[in-house]
């Protein structure tokens, strides 16, 4: 699958991305926060692609590229796809390569995975660890809130020895917030 936009490219992922993703993964700065207590090897991702990935259809993992260049700058994702109910957990977010914090690729790559999510959904949750003051300024920015009310994922909450906050957004949510900023991110 990949999604395709302006200034950015999302491919799902495949082995030819595998070195960016464990190097992302392992770098002690970018992982802080990450529910993976592990070093991740070629051997781990190559079992968890095979063994786990492909053989889940309600989950996705895609690589964010640099159309110009065609640099793979980072990830994001979403796992639970239940689509029924039309509910999912987004996440998987990693600026692999923080040269791209304000870039226009990043903002459209997080707008076109958001676009296609919403095909699909129509609540994305997320969770964040609470000392991620960081990632939880950037989803309040891109529309997310707290979810005050029954917790969706409790087993969430608390993973890896990290408490996380459950944050949700409906699609009406997201559009609006959509209208607002795509624009004013984009330039």
């Amino acid at each position: 699958m990949r999604l395709l936009g302006n200034f950015a490219l999302l491919e799902e992922i495949e082995p030819k991305h595998f070195s960016y993703v464990i190097a992302w993964r392992n770098d002690k700065k970018l992982n802080k926060y990450l529910n993976q207590p592990f070093v991740l090897t070629l051997e781990s991702q190559q079992n968890w692609y095979e063994n786990i990935y492909l053989k889940d259809h309600n989950q996705k993992f895609m690589i964010m590229i640099d159309k110009e260049t065609n640099l793979p700058f980072g990830t994001i994702g979403l796992t639970d796809l239940d689509r029924e109910n039309k509910v999912c957990i987004m996440g998987r977010l990693l600026l692999g390569n923080t040269d791209y914090a304000q870039h226009p690729a990043f903002w459209e790559a997080v707008f076109i995975f958001s676009d296609y999510t919403y095909t699909l959904a129509d609540i994305d949750y997320i969770h964040v660890v609470k000392e991620n003051r960081n990632a939880l300024r950037l989803n309040k920015i891109l529309g997310f809130i707290p979810n005050e009310s029954e917790i969706k994922y409790p087993d969430e909450l608390f993973v890896n020895g990290m408490e996380q906050i459950e944050l949700y957004r409906t699609k009406e949510m997201y559009l609006k917030m959509r209208e607002k900023l795509f624009n004013v991110l984009m330039s």
